[in-house]
């Protein structure tokens, strides 16, 4: 916990997943709400994508957090807007208008389970 899912659409040629998901989990590490070593993201390419109604020129990242329950709005917003910072940051030679977007949901806590396995001996 966290888990952080990054989408972007194809046409951000320029755009580096690498690089994003490193700012946003610095920004989340330099928060203070969570642990480094437990903030797990990933990155998702979008081949198959639709903004509105034009045929093109139009992008997307969208950032989906998702943390334990026990945080109030405010912060949680907080965590929105750090997370569109790192993106802002890292965001180089995209189309006009590219929409950043991030949502911060709560895991339920009742059916979460995680489980760090060490490397076996050998």
């Amino acid at each position: 916990m966290p888990h952080v899912t990054l989408q972007y659409t194809v046409n951000l040629a320029e755009f580096n997943p690498t690089a994003a998901l490193r700012a946003i989990n610095q920004a989340l590490a330099d928060s203070g709400h969570f642990d480094e070593e437990a903030i797990k993201s990933r990155a998702l390419r979008l081949d198959d994508y639709r903004v509105g109604v034009a045929d093109a020129g139009r992008a997307f990242i969208h950032v989906q957090l998702k943390v334990l329950p026990g945080r109030d709005d405010a912060t949680r917003k907080g965590f929105a807007e750090l997370i569109i910072a790192a993106l802002s940051s890292v965001l180089t030679g995209h189309p006009p208008a590219t929409q950043l977007c991030v949502e911060v949901d709560e895991l339920d806590a009742s059916t979460y389970t995680k489980r760090v396995v060490d490397a076996p001996n050998g």
